[in-house]
């Protein structure tokens, strides 16, 4: 697996546990439709929550607004 993939699964499984402490039921993970893919998907009691993750190796750290695409905030819509 690629240095960069197992940065970002290493992301993934910290976000899951992170959820799952705050009482977050995860529903799935690396959710695919067509040639889209979201990390996460999970449950807080009636409120569905979609989570796109973003791991960095270096201290830069950007807001949500920048890392997340909006043609990927368009198609998560």
């Amino acid at each position: 697996m690629a240095e960069h993939n197992e940065l970002g699964k290493k992301g993934e499984d910290l976000a899951t546990q992170f959820l799952k402490k705050k009482g977050y039921k995860i529903l799935i993970r690396n959710y695919r439709f067509k040639k889209l893919e979201v990390d996460l998907i999970a449950q807080l009691n009636d409120e569905l929550v979609i989570v796109e993750v973003k791991t960095r190796a270096s201290r830069y750290l950007a807001g949500p607004e920048d890392t997340v695409s909006k043609g990927k905030q368009r198609s998560i819509i």
